[in-house]
């Protein structure tokens, strides 16, 4: 049970890890783009916001907003 328990732990550090640089990344590549990455969709759930010229776009279902 002991070994297990360490085997999910490395595990969820690797994925928690993953989602940091993944994180690091899409926010990089927005900046170089002209946007920054918002909050997450309030309308979907499913995805961060793109922010540009006072407005929120979500990539994943078009939700749109100014702010």
């Amino acid at each position: 049970m002991a070994a297990r328990l360490a085997t999910l732990e490395e595990r969820l550090e690797a994925a928690e890890r993953q989602q940091r640089l993944f994180r690091t990344t899409v926010a990089g590549l927005a900046r170089e783009v002209g946007c920054s990455l918002g909050c997450q969709c309030s309308r979907c759930d499913g995805s961060y916001t793109l922010v540009r010229d006072g407005c929120m776009y979500c990539p994943r279902c078009g939700f749109r907003e100014s702010l």
